[in-house]
């Protein structure tokens, strides 16, 4: 799947704009009937209810065949419905009938964002902000294009763009602030992810992200305080959970960040890292055979889990097993654990 951030969230497809509908009064002419079946169509769209959609669009479109919102909205039905020929034909067409629309545009580019075709989404997106130059989403998904291509100023660039067109857009604070925290701006970082948690508190997965800014900038307590809130907000957030539990774990509060990583298997039983994050926690407190015995449960879920044939080597390094150990380390190595190398060399033939 295109475009997966660790730690950022992005508007989903679903941001595709249903064009205006139109007023209908009175006894209905034809233009008036195919407005109401495209008025129904609307109506369809938005309850995702996309294959009625595009029959009420067609009906529409049969009765008056340039009517270029009709046109727009079907290839917006066409899209969800997976069916992409249909979609640029239609937004095409609907372009030729009125090429001066910049929501037509944007449509176009976040129909070929979906098809994964980035030049020809960047030249719609370029399009439309030709024609509305404050359009702050299309502003939005240059910016996406360009942290995707790692050109980060340009994307801080056009993320700075759609907050000066919409100040409340707190998804473009939450990932210009992402994008900070891939240049290490971690203040920066934090500023944006508060903002945006100023705007809509209810967005928990910001919370989780002002925490992970919080603890790369080694300022534990305050991640703790985000992820708490973020679990506060959603318990059943795993992803919160599991870095809070790495967060004590690196400010050296073993108890608590075993507890939280339990309570991660409690939710989650075939979670591979949890139970590698506990066999690091036994290693720690000494224990090898519980640490011996965690790395292994994580090497059954996940026998690609390098980290977890590290550690159990050095458990079972500190239980005398010199083979198992030498082993272990072997296919942490292979499976690019660069840290086994060291091991290997001073320890195994």
């Amino acid at each position: 799947m295109r475009r997966i951030l660790q730690g950022l969230f992005l508007i989903g497809f679903s941001c595709l704009k249903a064009q205006d509908t139109v007023k209908v009064v009175g006894t209905l002419t034809p233009d008036q009937q195919a407005e109401q079946d495209y008025n129904s169509g609307l109506t369809a769209l938005k309850k995702n209810e996309c294959a009625s959609a595009v029959d009420l669009f067609t009906k529409s479109l049969a009765i008056k065949p340039n009517f270029d919102k009709a046109l727009a909205n079907r290839a917006i039905a066409y899209t969800h419905l997976k069916k992409n020929d249909e979609a640029i034909k239609d937004i095409n067409e609907a372009i030729k009938i009125n090429p001066q629309n910049p929501e037509t545009f944007f449509n176009k580019g976040l129909i070929y964002f979906q098809m994964d075709k980035k030049d020809s989404e960047q030249v719609a997106l370029d399009n439309c902000l030709r024609l509305k130059a404050d359009h702050s989403e299309a502003a939005y998904y240059k910016a996406l294009a360009f942290y995707e291509s790692n050109e980060l100023d340009k994307a801080i660039e056009f993320y700075t763009k759609a907050i000066a067109s919409n100040p409340n857009y707190a998804y473009a604070y939450n990932d210009r602030g992402s994008v900070k925290r891939a240049k290490n701006d971690y203040p920066g970082a934090i500023a944006d992810y508060e903002k945006a948690i100023s705007l809509d508190p209810s967005m928990t997965f910001i919370h989780n992200n002002l925490g992970s800014a919080y603890r790369l900038n080694k300022n534990y307590p305050k991640a703790i305080e985000a992820y708490t809130k973020a679990l506060q907000a959603n318990p059943a957030y795993l992803t919160a959970l599991i870095n809070r539990g790495a967060t004590h774990f690196e400010g050296n509060n073993l108890k608590a960040s075993q507890a939280d990583f339990e309570d991660v298997l409690k939710k989650d039983p075939s979670n591979a890292g949890a139970y590698n994050n506990l066999a690091s926690i036994a290693l720690k407190n000494k224990d090898y055979k519980k640490a011996k015995d965690m790395a292994a449960r994580s090497i059954q879920l996940d026998a690609k889990n390098g980290p977890a044939y590290y550690n159990r080597g050095i458990a079972r390094q500190m239980l005398h097993d010199e083979e198992g150990c030498c082993s272990d380390w072997k296919k942490a190595l292979e499976l690019g654990v660069e840290g086994a190398k060291s091991f290997i060399n001073s320890s195994c033939d």
